[in-house]
């Protein structure tokens, strides 16, 4: 059992030494629709990502998976902000002396950049081909943030309708654009250790990173294809190799008769840091030397009262950076799912979830939900999420509600095997 000590020893002292970790992505449906939560569920092809320690499990699936996901995310108070300046900026068009004050654009100036406030999407994407125990997937990871870079309080004066000093259209509040697009190519593979359920696993690839960035005044500036321009003209692309880890305990493998098929997982993603390079206007406007995918730890467990009925639950252990200064996430997912039919040919899984960002107490909790259509072995997923928080802003005269994040996933997938068919043969709580 020296392998997988060694092997919890690197993953939980990686979780206790990170001050920070890339975001994760909730990649594929079934994990979105059960809240995010995958690490001790992780099977078939997407278990390189989730945990490579679920390749090695008895009872898996072999084939092909194709899932995709993208998720989107308001933080703080950057939509109400950025709704406030617009307005201010269209009752100075009115000439509506007002509502067109000093006063009321440096509270919108104030709100839109707050400490934390931003934008941010990622996407994630792959596939992946699944044999036994062995796995080769490609995988592409991209991150996208839109956050405070400096706050001008000094021209701030509306200037309307007489001009003076340090007017509004002087600002020079800047906004950064800011992110990387990750190709990862590798194989991964898992054992379990002499029939005692536990199942070590690991990923070895290489990732091309091209690292991108982009800043613009929040005021003068259009945040448009311009600023979308500047970013795709200011990019850099460099290559590094990366080592994922994980462990994945059937409990009932070890103790025949314990009911409801417990499992716990531990997963450590690019555990060795791999570092990108900035491109030349991201160094000369004071960001960091390198683009970093830090290690990410997550834990997770799950239970199965009957054979149709999963429920799990993940935790980050790590706190994990973002796009956006001031921002992190450290998700605590918690999901079910129900299979519908339940049998080789036909199946219908029904999943839904929660999951809260513990870094970020004013974000609000979201819901997800997803649903499965399992043919002779062809499967189609979908998996959602949205929000429980909203923000009202206002167009065109009308107050709105908008989500303050959303997320969608999908995956086409063709598998066979991995049907449950029970604790294998051996009397009550024998170890190899």
């Amino acid at each position: 059992m020296k392998a997988e000590s060694m092997l919890l020893s690197a993953l939980l002292a990686l979780s206790a030494g990170s001050a920070g970790a890339t975001p994760w992505h909730d990649f594929g449906p079934r994990a979105m629709g059960m809240g995010g939560a995958g690490v001790a569920v992780a099977q078939g092809p997407e278990a390189f990502y989730w945990n490579p320690g679920g390749l090695g499990q008895p009872y898996n699936t072999t084939g092909l998976a194709v899932p995709i996901g993208i998720r989107g995310e308001f933080t703080g108070t950057v939509l109400q902000g950025a709704n406030d300046v617009y307005q201010v900026s269209e009752d100075c068009k009115r000439g509506d002396p007002k509502l067109c004050t000093s006063q009321r654009f440096n509270e919108a100036h104030s709100r839109l950049h707050n400490p934390g406030n931003g934008a941010q999407v990622d996407f994630g994407g792959g596939v992946g081909v699944k044999i036994k125990r062995l796995v080769v997937f490609a995988f592409n990871e991209t991150y996208m943030g839109v956050t405070s870079k400096n706050l001008d309080i000094t021209n701030t004066n509306i200037c309307y309708p007489v001009v003076t000093a340090n007017c509004v259209w002087d600002n020079k509040s800047s906004l950064a654009l800011r992110g990387g697009n990750f190709t990862e190519l590798g194989v991964g593979y898992g054992q379990e250790i002499k029939e005692t359920g536990l199942s070590i696993g690991g990923n070895l690839k290489g990732i091309s990173g091209k690292v991108g960035y982009a800043e613009f005044r929040a005021v003068a500036d259009k945040a448009g294809g311009g600023s979308f321009g500047k970013f795709k003209d200011n990019t850099k692309t460099s290559f590094q190799p990366a080592v994922d880890l994980g462990l994945l305990w059937d409990m009932r493998e070890t103790w025949s008769k314990l009911p409801w098929r417990p499992r716990v997982g531990l997963v450590g993603r690019n555990i060795n840091g791999p570092r990108f390079s900035q491109p030349d206007g991201a160094k000369g406007a004071g960001e960091r030397d390198k683009y970093t995918l830090q290690g990410q730890v997550r834990m997770g467990a799950a239970l199965s009262p009957f054979k149709f009925w999963h429920v799990a639950a993940d935790l980050d252990m790590t706190k994990n950076n973002t796009d956006i200064d001031g921002c992190h996430s450290r998700y605590l997912s918690l999901g079910t799912e129900i299979d519908i039919f339940n049998r080789t040919w036909i199946n219908i899984p029904l999943r839904a979830g929660l999951k809260k960002n513990l870094s970020d107490t004013g974000s609000g909790a979201a819901y997800t939900a997803g649903v499965g259509l399992n043919l002779a072995h062809v499967i189609f997923d979908l998996g959602l999420q949205v929000s429980a928080k909203r923000t009202t802003i206002e167009s065109e005269g009308e107050q709105k509600k908008v989500r303050n994040n959303a997320a969608a996933a999908f995956r086409f997938a063709v598998l066979f095997g991995g049907k449950d068919e029970g604790p294998r043969n051996k009397p009550e709580g024998k170890k190899s």
